[in-house]
């Protein structure tokens, strides 16, 4: 399924339509309008992005893109607002909900992974917003980082800095307030740097790569990927070679440790290809990437740690 890739393309006026539904009666068919829902609509085609309940607050993308500018002004308040750009837009077909990235191009706010022995990657911070018009996900700013060279990104989940709201028009009211927590992000620069270094340091075998990667982004065979079903089990294959390929470029790079893994991971999370036996989004992916990078980085220095009955236990887990 083809997904929006464009800003233009997001920023579409909408309106609040009431809801109602057609009962048949002896004198024919009658409307009556529902209490306490209204449909949000794409002024633009018509198309109806969701149904939601009256007290709904509608924050269009429009808005939600403004929010980001002042979220990247407030988090780095030493950059102008104006210096951060659109890097990336995510959306399905539907629009009923995206995801929007801002980056900024300045080294003064890269997450340098120092070690003398190996080469340094520059990792930059970027801010996403996620909306929607469905009530399927709440309004919401993550910080996440990218590796510059390649653009492979993740979400950490509990030492990033977190605004989240729900659409109620009692908790966000007519105005939508940002509070930033200086004190965390600090943390959050000193604890990426102790993860990657974590691993850099832990080997991996080549061939415990793909296994690691499909435990971690939660990909496995469709239970109906059998002989008899060519397309899905064509798919699958492809997958697999597509896993490998990922897995061979960056250990030829990286080596075999963790961090060429983790690489792998970003990759695949940020460039999830189109396949059918891919699931998730690319924000899911990448929520799972950052998800793991905290854990294993402090799993992986513990004494006694077994990597294949960690990745038995995963595949279990996950199964």
């Amino acid at each position: 399924m083809p997904r929006i890739t464009t800003l233009d393309t997001i920023l579409f006026p909408v309106e609040e339509r009431p809801v109602f539904v057609a009962i048949q009666t002896k004198a024919g068919q009658k409307y009556l309008r529902v209490p306490n829902r209204k449909a949000i609509v794409n002024e633009i085609n018509g198309r109806i992005l969701g149904v939601v309940s009256k007290e709904y607050r509608v924050v269009t993308n429009s808005e939600a893109l403004d929010l980001a500018y002042e979220c990247c002004r407030m988090v780095f308040p030493e950059h102008k607002a104006g210096e951060w750009r659109v890097s990336t837009v995510d959306a399905p077909y539907s629009a009923g909900h995206c995801f929007i990235d801002m980056t900024h191009n300045s080294a003064s706010l890269d997450f340098r992974d120092v070690d003398p022995e190996s080469r340094p990657d520059a990792y930059g911070p970027f801010i996403r917003v996620t909306n929607s018009y469905n009530g399927m996900r709440a309004l919401r700013f993550d910080i996440g980082f990218y590796r510059k060279i390649c653009e492979n990104g993740l979400i950490l989940p509990e030492s990033a800095i977190r605004f989240k709201f729900n659409h109620l028009q009692r908790e966000i009211g007519k105005a939508i307030k940002l509070e930033i927590m200086q004190e965390k992000l600090m943390k959050m620069r000193k604890s990426f740097g102790e993860n990657m270094k974590a691993l850099r340091e832990y080997p991996i075998d080549r061939s415990e790569f793909e296994p690691l990667m499909r435990s971690v982004l939660l990909i496995r065979k469709p239970n109906h990927a059998k002989p008899k079903n060519w397309e899905v089990e064509k798919n699958w294959n492809a997958l697999q070679l597509h896993i490998k390929k990922m897995c061979d470029a960056y250990a030829t790079e990286l080596g075999e440790n963790a961090y060429a893994v983790f690489n792998a991971i970003t990759d695949f999370a940020s460039h999830p290809p189109d396949n059918r036996c891919v699931y998730r989004e690319r924000h899911s992916f990448q929520r799972l990437a950052g998800s793991w990078l905290v854990d294993f980085s402090r799993d992986c220095t513990n004494p006694g740690f077994d990597l294949k009955k960690y990745i038995e236990m995963g595949t279990r887990n996950n199964g």
